[in-house]
């Protein structure tokens, strides 16, 4: 599979999509995203910019901070 196919293939989420699903607010996506602990990508500029987060991000997020005990 070549590089486009692979980037055409991938799932992408929503802040409200991922705050959703993990059941905390749009503001901890931010805040994650901002700190860099969760990774997304910025499209577009100051208030009106949108995110996108990769849904092997979140796995990868959650396999990161789900406690063990």
């Amino acid at each position: 599979m070549d590089n486009l196919e692979h980037t055409v293939n991938m799932e992408f989420y929503t802040r409200s999509e991922v705050a959703t699903y993990l059941r905390v607010h749009e503001r901890t996506i931010m805040r994650w995203l901002k700190s860099g602990a969760l990774k997304g990508y910025k499209l577009g500029e100051g208030k009106t910019a949108v995110w996108r987060i990769r849904k092997s991000e979140v796995e990868n997020f959650l396999k990161k901070h789900i406690s063990k005990k």
